[in-house]
């Protein structure tokens, strides 16, 4: 029998059968449930339920009911995964999504779950908010989606909901987390060819590099990208430009999109600071980014352009659910946290205190606020988890320690 959590069991009036599930998951550990739970609460509200129960007797309670659209199994110390997902894939009809987690990270497993078996996709625990909207999102997002399949780095897409929100600042700092402190090339592209802040925040020249490749997509290569990319520190590199205002700037069709094709070969993240102002650049924009991430300040019109600026982050067909960032909490005047997550009608993912000495000081000095330790380097962390899936280099070196010690205990008890 299904033992659904108390949040999720259906009311002893209401029919709802499983045929009327848009999901149903079945997992084995509180953990994953959790992260299961809230992402399918986001996508499909109402539409879902969640089970604690085994591949094994997910099978047998399939057998007596009707199939979802989506299905999501957990096959973690299943001693023999493979025939039990045979199984689950004759009791299933055809046009069911299979999305499989587990404990095993080989790549052959995944292969084998995938292409051999024909599920939708494999991820392994422990399970991140992050990874489990990347690759199941589009699978559970409303419309015409497509999986994450393509190669290369992962495009993040930063943008005000206002004007002043601090974008610039919040792509800059984490531009040079993920290259200098988490060690990932890193490419920064300040979207906005006029005025060059970010050069500014991070203390580096700008050209026109980036203008140029906007105006001659046919020019841009590899190695032209390593001539105009600017060195900021470790592996974080600063594309932009500072065009003078009484210029015009003839952007290429394609000039985008061949842009973000090209520096996808060559780093692991690239960070675009997308325009404030709206207009064909910041559109194509917007549709080459994988991952939407919108700041927001704690004011009334801020919050209602959050509202406009959502329903545009899932516009560009990757299904991937926006991350909404609270910057400037705390300031005189403003919003409270509670209030702003009440408008929306969704939890804020960060929040980035208001911390205007700290942030004035970077500008003038080209330092990097997330260099220093404190509250905005840690919700700079959060935001490299929240949208990167990158683990603190501090919780992964304590892991590092900890795998140390045992690995020295066994030794030890060998001699």
């Amino acid at each position: 029998m299904v033992e659904f959590k108390k949040k999720y069991k259906p009311d002893s009036g209401n029919t709802t059968s499983v045929q009327e599930y848009y999901a149903q998951a079945f997992v084995i550990d509180d953990d994953s449930e959790a992260v299961i739970c809230e992402v399918l609460e986001e996508f499909r509200s109402g539409q879902y339920s969640v089970a604690t129960m085994s591949c094994q007797g997910a099978v047998e309670n399939l057998r007596r009911g009707g199939n979802p659209r989506v299905l999501i199994v957990d096959v973690s110390n299943e001693k023999q995964p493979i025939i039990i997902l045979e199984e689950l894939a004759a009791t299933l009809e055809p046009d069911v999504k299979v999305l499989v987690i587990g404990d095993r990270q080989d790549a052959n497993f995944y292969r084998l779950v995938t292409r051999g078996l024909g599920a939708a996709e494999y991820l392994y625990k422990p399970l991140t908010r992050a990874m489990v909207v990347r690759f199941f999102g589009p699978f559970l997002a409303t419309g015409d989606c497509a999986p994450d399949v393509s190669r290369g780095g992962r495009v993040l897409g930063v943008a005000s909901a206002r004007g002043g929100a601090g974008s610039t600042t919040i792509a800059a700092n984490l531009s040079w987390y993920l290259g200098e402190v988490s060690r990932r090339h890193t490419l920064f592209i300040d979207g906005d060819i006029y005025k060059g802040s970010a050069a500014v925040l991070l203390g580096v020249k700008t050209d026109n590099g980036l203008r140029a490749a906007y105006e001659s997509p046919h020019r841009v290569d590899e190695l032209f990208i390593e001539r105009s990319a600017q060195k900021v520190a470790g592996r974080c590199d600063l594309l932009s430009s500072q065009v003078d205002f009484s210029e015009s700037v003839v952007v290429a069709e394609n000039g985008p999109q061949h842009l973000i094709e090209v520096v996808r070969k060559k780093y692991n993240f690239i960070v675009v600071d997308i325009p404030n102002f709206k207009n064909d650049l910041s559109f194509a924009l917007n549709d080459l980014c994988q991952q939407k991430i919108i700041v927001l300040n704690p004011t009334l019109p801020g919050l209602r352009d959050t509202i406009r600026e959502m329903s545009l982050a899932f516009s560009n067909g990757h299904g991937t659910r926006p991350v909404l960032v609270l910057n400037k909490s705390g300031q005189p005047g403003g919003l409270s946290r509670q209030e702003i997550e009440g408008g929306l009608g969704r939890k804020i993912d960060v929040v980035f205190p208001y911390l205007p000495k700290l942030i004035n000081n970077s500008e003038i000095s080209g330092v990097p606020a997330a260099s220093i330790d404190g509250p905005f380097k840690d919700a700079v962390i959060s935001l490299a988890q929240e949208a990167a899936s990158i683990a603190s280099v501090k919780k992964i070196a304590n892991e590092k320690k900890i795998f140390g010690k045992i690995i020295n205990y066994i030794e030890g008890a060998k001699r």
